[in-house]
Parts: C-alpha cells; structure tokens; sequence
C-alpha cells in the first residue's frame, strides 16, 4: 500500500511540476526564484519558483506537528488587489501533498492554496499568509485542512 500512495503521489507532483508551468510560461518574462520558512501546519522549508509574473511552482518540505512529513507541491497563480499598493498580492493554486507518518502508511491529497504576500519594497523578502483546504485520496477519503504563515527571501 504505502509503495502505491508512494509512486502515485511522485506521478501526480512530478506532472504538475512538469506541464502547468509550460501552459503558463511566456519566455520573454523574467524568472525569480527564492527559499523561505514556513510555520504553521505544517512547517518547513519552502522553494518557490515564478515562471512568469502570475504563475508561480511552490514546493514545500515540512513536518506536521502530528509527527508527519510531508511533502508538498502547488501551482500558484498571483494577481493584485484592485486599489491596493503594488506590494501586496494575493494567491490562489492547486497542489498535491504527500504526508509519510512515522511506522504507517502515507497519504496522498490534493489542496488549494489561498493567500496573501507582502513585498518588503527595496528588499528581497517578502511575508505570507495561506490557508490551504485539502482533500486526502489515498489511502481513504478525508477533509484536511492547512495554514501558515512564512517568509522568502528571492535569490535572484
């Protein structure tokens, strides 16, 4: 059982990662990609990689604090609040997560992250918040539900 969550989860990440940002890439806009923390459930370590200005791949290595680790990996789109300083945006996407609890089998689901980022002006960092309602598919049906709050500081 755990092999199948296991290749099944690897299967459905790896497209995501592979096929959305080609569908969302234009090869004139420029690329930004950062590492950041995220605390909340879970909390970890976090890479983010624009692929144009809107779409964004965030895949996040974290440790619920039920003693899971999980892996997670999102297609994010970004856009701007209407009237709003162009330093704050707001996000919404589709991912998939894996959650490998210690002497069990894994879980498999997809997400949606919804939330808001703050760019630091004249700085490389911004801060985030998500909430991410999820649904477990293998290896039963279930609601979960994520959040957290965090930061990333853009290595170029």
């Amino acid at each position: 059982m755990r092999t199948r969550i296991l290749v099944s989860a690897l299967s459905v990440m790896g497209i995501m990662l592979v096929a959305l940002p080609a569908i969302a890439a234009d090869p004139s806009e420029r690329r930004e990609f950062g590492i950041g923390l995220i605390l909340g459930e879970p909390s970890g370590l976090q890479g983010q990689f624009f692929w144009s200005r809107r779409a964004a791949i965030d895949v996040t290595a974290a440790w619920s604090w039920n003693d899971w680790f999980m892996g997670m990996a999102d297609f994010q789109v970004y856009d701007y609040f209407w009237d709003a300083p162009r330093e704050w945006q707001w996000f919404y996407g589709l991912g998939t997560y894996l959650a490998v609890p210690e002497n069990e089998d894994g879980t498999f689901g997809v997400r949606v992250p919804l939330g808001i980022r703050y760019h630091f002006p004249h700085s490389a960092i911004d801060a985030f918040a998500e909430v991410a309602p999820a649904l477990q598919v293998l290896p039963d049906t279930e609601a979960e539900f994520f959040g957290g709050l965090g930061v990333t500081f853009w290595l170029w």
